[in-house]
């Protein structure tokens, strides 16, 4: 079975201009999480916005549309929609391999989650939605932090 470990970042924000960090300080800690009980791909041309996918589980092809977890992207007609579709599209491209740790499903029907994206010939791994708050592409959605019960404070 597989043992993941998550790279928690925590951002302190001074000073913002045009909705772009100028200044983070970051702070990370390992942190060890729950083993999954799928893994999952993304599915080819699925990455709809910054914050919405389409994964396919390995073993029985269940396919889940994800809405991530305590982020908040841009919608594509707003400004910064597609540069953060795109930064998204870039962390899980066609294919890729995921972890997904679903916590919920939303009024929409979409499977609530955290991402983890396996790093390249590492036994690390990328917990995309803090990746997506770090790189400025999306906001901490503090209405829904239940959906992170363990990083929630992290992301934050």
């Amino acid at each position: 079975m597989w043992k993941f470990w998550l790279l928690i970042l925590t951002i302190t924000v001074s000073g913002c201009q045009s909705e772009r960090f100028q200044e983070a300080v970051i702070d990370s800690q390992i942190i060890e999480a729950q083993t999954p009980s799928k893994t999952w791909r993304v599915k080819p041309g699925s990455v709809y916005d910054g914050d919405t996918f389409w994964a396919i589980a390995d073993v029985t092809n269940e396919e889940v549309k994800v809405r991530m977890a305590c982020i908040d992207a841009p919608e594509m007609k707003q400004a910064g929609g597609k540069e953060s579709r795109d930064f998204l599209r870039s962390m899980l491209p066609d294919n890729a391999e995921v972890v997904l740790m679903i916590s919920d499903t939303d009024q929409y029907g979409r499977s609530v989650a955290e991402v983890f994206a396996p790093v390249p010939n590492s036994q690390e791994e990328i917990a995309v939605n803090g990746e997506m708050i770090v790189a400025g592409m999306a906001h901490y959605y503090k209405r829904y932090n239940k959906a992170c019960p363990d990083n929630a404070e992290r992301y934050g």
